[in-house]
């Protein structure tokens, strides 16, 4: 049976960042390879909107939208292709994404301001969209990029992504910014992965999740949602959706967000299964994924395969920018990222691959796997630990600095569990 308290210490924090508005509410939940650590939490309010009239109050079967969380499902959807055989890691994605393929590299701007750029010599590998080494980007981790987005009307220097929805290839026809392998950027390639599954396995995303990931963890439909269109399956579904809180800058406490995030009705109908951002999952059903991954139980992929998720996989120029630039400044990155040790990418997320000391990393052991969510969503699997946990709120602005304490904590108390 699962318990609702990791630590007092914890579950008074987390009650007071409740009271305090620091979060609306979240959901909570953690586990290990022994069985001895069972937790699952859920507290606040689903929904701060004060014209709500049903229950509000946040449940362990509340569907959150998953950002950047998405990217770790669609990376198991890869891999079960490299399992079967259809792909490979270093199978060149041109003939199933021409789109990507046809993209040329972003070098700069000319004095008076217009793009210029180079072909790409190098392919696009699978590896290479896995470990967001493909040469993609987002406009709020490029200026380059922004500023060229800012030209096309597709936002500013801060948009993560083009107002334009319809297919990936629609979306994301943004040139590549370094060649593939050569460089590490935060960017549109788990999108682009989403668009090979489609291409390759014939089967939309969103069905390929339905089948071989939630079928496999016994998750019946309605059961267990990880979907990319919650209001594609009824009422009952849709109204379990979490609403997005907002932070008030003078308040100091978050408040209703539908006036600048919407919900998945008021999201374009003809919209892909964007593999990158898109994805909604009640987190008890995302526990399960984590759960699978932690102990290698094989439903979700076959141990050799899932091994590559904890398995560095950057080509070393590409691992010299992940750690010598972009991890300099990790802000931006949901969840803590401590200086002083060694990353890597492995097929689903950043990846520790550095014993290190209990100064710079305290309890991670090496190939601690972690990722997260823009609206302040936190993972991570740690099988030398033997633990995985996942943090799920709603809120705004991306990695909070104000919620990054409460994730830290979290992570902590489960770790003193083991």
């Amino acid at each position: 049976m699962a318990s609702s308290s990791l630590t007092p210490a914890f579950d008074a924090e987390l009650a007071k960042a409740v009271d305090d508005g620091i979060i609306g509410g979240a959901v909570l939940l953690a586990g290990d390879t022994t069985g001895n650590l069972n937790y699952a939490r859920a507290i606040g309010k689903a929904t701060l909107d004060p014209s709500a009239t049903a229950n509000t109050d946040m449940q362990l079967d509340s569907i959150l939208a998953l950002a950047s969380m998405t990217k770790l499902l669609t990376s198991v959807a890869v891999l079960q292709l490299v399992e079967r055989g259809v792909l490979r890691l270093d199978t060149d994605v041109a003939p199933y994404l021409p789109g990507l393929a046809a993209q040329p590299i972003l070098t700069g701007f000319s004095e008076g301001g217009a793009p210029q750029y180079t072909a790409r010599t190098k392919p696009i590998l699978v590896r290479h969209l896995l470990t967001h080494s493909s040469g993609c980007g987002y406009g709020f981790a490029d200026a380059r990029l922004g500023k060229w987005l800012e030209q096309q009307g597709l936002g500013g220097p801060g948009a993560a992504s083009s107002p334009v929805y319809g297919s990936v290839a629609e979306r994301y026809a943004w040139p590549l910014l370094f060649e593939p392998g050569t460089a590490w950027g935060y960017g549109c390639s788990s999108d682009w992965a989403g668009a090979l599954v489609e291409a390759a396995g014939g089967a939309t995303l969103d069905a390929h999740l339905q089948a071989h990931v939630l079928a496999p963890l016994g998750i019946a439909p309605g059961a267990g949602v990880i979907t990319f269109f919650p209001e594609r399956r009824g009422e009952g579904v849709l109204a379990r959706v979490a609403d997005m809180t907002v932070r008030d800058g003078a308040a100091g406490r978050v408040g209703h967000g539908g006036a600048v995030f919407p919900r998945p009705t008021a999201l374009p109908a003809d919209r892909s299964a964007y593999g990158g951002e898109g994805g909604y999952a009640d987190l008890s059903a995302y526990a399960k994924v984590l759960r699978s991954l932690l102990v290698d139980d094989g439903k979700l992929l076959a141990p050799a395969t899932a091994e590559l998720l904890f398995k560095p996989l950057l080509d070393p120029a590409a691992r010299a920018w992940l750690n010598e630039k972009t991890l300099v400044h990790p802000e931006w990155i949901v969840g803590t990222v401590p200086h002083g040790v060694e990353y890597d990418y492995g097929a689903g997320g950043l990846l520790l691959d550095d014993d290190g000391t209990a100064e710079n990393h305290q309890h991670r052991k090496r190939g601690f796997l972690k990722w997260g969510g823009a609206w302040n969503l936190f993972w991570f699997i740690d099988r030398a630990a033997g633990a995985f946990g996942v943090f799920g709120s709603q809120v705004l602005p991306p990695a909070d600095p104000v919620v990054r304490p409460l994730i830290q904590a979290f992570e902590e108390a489960l770790y003193s569990k083991l």
